[in-house]
């Protein structure tokens, strides 16, 4: 098995090689997962502090479109009726009957922060749902609430999903940087074709992985995709992935017959140097470096990810495209020059789609910025 050969392989070979890069890509996620979840519950699930925590007098809690509606009960202020109350119906057992006993308030301070997260998972969901699934307009975007206690307790303050979410967003991240800017950056680097041959095959390799698990989840009725998106996005991703699939190995197939540099620019414009910024977005969606808590970093981010996007989702591909399809007039003429403008233009879609998204995002942070400014003035 040898990844620093140019030639078209057999098909033998190539199914060798797939099925070399499908398990090694299958343990590294599973790895990376675990990791970041042992991170997670040993440095950021403290039980967030009483004096920090809040309660809300109203129940449930209300929770519209848009940002967070902050609880309005101190803890330490709340009154023993409030706090039975919020004991009731959140279910809980095993305080005391004194309900402001230290041990109780801890435990109603803990409720309170996982409640807080289950109110933020319902919000992005339903704006997912709105958003992809029913095509609605005008969407108020759901931002997290503050963090309570910074990073010592942002997961503790993390709805269940919003979790796996997070754990996901972390191991698509390792998979982007790996074969979307590392290994392309190092073929371009060097020309060996060790890397180059590693990006493709790792590529096709996760993709088969992640549509098949797309495909078990529609199947067995929960998810159990890699992404952990909602279902809405399920058809978004699945298309998505076929295509990039499908792309990949005709490359692969084409063999010496392909530019390596441009195939390289591919992978370092849809991946590496866009939707891992994507992603780092995400990650910090669910973090306390979010927008509530910190708004200037998250502009930041936003607007990094929002050039990236328009420099290389538009600009560099417009380029890109062209410089494909007549390289491929040149070798393999018209008819597969046909198929490949077809998906490539399906790509096209994506990235137009993928900038307006980030259009809105950008302009939307901003906005909320100056609303907290003009609010903050006013009070």
């Amino acid at each position: 098995m040898d990844f620093s050969s140019s030639k078209c392989p057999t098909p033998g070979d190539f199914l060798l090689k797939l099925v070399f890069m499908l398990v090694n890509w299958i343990s590294i996620l599973s790895v990376v997962e675990w990791i970041c979840k042992a991170i997670a519950l040993r440095f950021w699930s403290h039980s967030v502090p009483i004096d920090k925590a809040s309660i809300p007098s109203r129940l449930p809690h209300p929770n519209p479109p848009g940002g967070a509606t902050p609880f309005d009960v101190p803890l330490v202020k709340a009154t023993d009726g409030q706090i039975r109350a919020f004991v009731a119906f959140r279910g809980m057992s095993g305080g005391n009957d004194n309900v402001q006993d230290q041990t109780t308030l801890q435990l109603v301070a803990n409720s309170a922060a996982e409640y807080k997260g289950f109110l933020f998972q319902e919000r992005l969901m339903n704006w997912v749902d709105d958003h992809f699934r029913l095509k609605k307009d005008n969407l108020k975007f759901p931002y997290v609430g503050r963090h309570w206690n910074g990073w010592s307790s942002c997961y503790t303050e993390t709805g269940q999903h919003i979790r796996k979410m997070f754990l996901a967003s972390m191991t698509v991240l390792v998979e982007h940087t790996c074969n979307g800017l590392i290994l392309p950056g190092l073929y371009l680097y060097t020309h060996n074709n060790l890397y180059y041959n590693m990006a493709l095959y790792g590529e096709v390799a996760y993709m088969i992985y992640a549509s098949v698990l797309i495909a078990a989840s529609y199947a067995l009725g929960r998810d159990v995709t890699i992404e952990q998106m909602h279902k809405a996005v399920w058809p978004l991703l699945f298309i998505h992935h076929i295509a990039s699939m499908m792309l990949c190995i005709a490359i692969i197939l084409v063999g010496e017959h392909f530019p390596k540099d441009l195939v390289c620019a591919v992978l370092l414009a849809l991946l590496g140097l866009t939707s891992s910024l994507h992603y780092i977005g995400q990650i910090l969606d669910f973090s306390p470096l979010a927008q509530s808590n910190a708004p200037y970093t998250r502009l930041c981010n936003h607007i990094i990810c929002l050039s990236a996007q328009i420099i290389f989702r538009g600009i560099f591909w417009t380029k890109i495209v062209y410089l494909l399809i007549v390289k491929c007039l040149e070798t393999h003429g018209l008819g597969t020059a046909i198929t490949l403008s077809l998906v490539l233009f399906l790509f096209s879609l994506f990235n137009m789609d993928f900038i307006k998204f980030h259009v809105k995002a950008t302009k939307g942070c901003w906005l909320k910025i100056q609303q907290e400014k003009t609010a903050g003035k006013s009070c």
